[in-house]
């Protein structure tokens, strides 16, 4: 693992086998807010983040909004992406005005929103229909979270990860073998995103 693979929020001796699987665990910084250390590290400005859940099927979409309400609170303008939904579409395209769902919190939404929900109203900024959907997302949020499943049961989601500023792993602790996030921190790294850590979600 990375030296700088860490477990963000949680004390590393409480850990299990799936935080000991960094080589060279970096200790927490203690902090007033679930997710403010991350948002620190990881939203300084405008960015893309990949949130990979490893092991778990809902753990990195929690991860993402629990962030996305923090950055809300900050007067960012953040858009969560559940990866799994865009691999489903084929061809993916760039957003329109109508493309996105009102999120968990105020200033957050949703893309691409499920079919049949109450979609909100939206202008971008821009319209260039021609590019890259990340590119459009980028030009018209201060943040994006993309909440993607495990690249080893989902290795077209790892397409989708490289093109993001940084990446890190939602583990579910307990369940998650030191394997399993050995092979998608293994992912990210040749992905070429730099892995800026782990959060242990489902801790008792």
């Amino acid at each position: 693992m990375s030296k700088n693979f860490a477990v963000l929020g949680k004390s590393l001796d409480r850990t299990t086998a799936a935080s000991r699987a960094a080589s060279q665990p970096v200790p927490p910084v203690t902090h007033s807010s679930e997710y403010t250390d991350l948002i620190q590290r990881l939203f300084p400005g405008p960015s893309v983040v990949a949130i990979v859940g490893v092991g778990s099927t809902t753990g990195a979409a929690d991860v993402c909004e629990g962030i996305a309400s923090e950055l809300s609170h900050l007067g960012r303008r953040v858009v969560l992406v559940p990866v799994h939904r865009l691999l489903a579409m084929n061809p993916v395209t760039p957003p329109d005005e109508t493309s996105f769902m009102p999120g968990p919190a105020r200033n957050v939404w949703v893309w691409p929103a499920p079919f049949g929900q109450q979609i909100e109203f939206f202008k971008p900024r821009n319209s260039a229909s021609a590019e890259h959907w990340l590119d459009t997302l980028r030009r018209n949020f201060d943040s994006v979270l993309l909440d993607c499943p495990s690249t080893e049961t989902a290795p077209l989601s790892a397409a989708i990860v490289a093109r993001a500023d940084s990446a890190v792993l939602a583990v579910e602790a307990g369940q998650t073998s030191k394997g399993q996030i050995v092979r998608d921190q293994r992912s990210v790294h040749l992905s070429g995103v730099n892995l800026a850590g782990c959060i242990l979600i489902n801790t008792r």
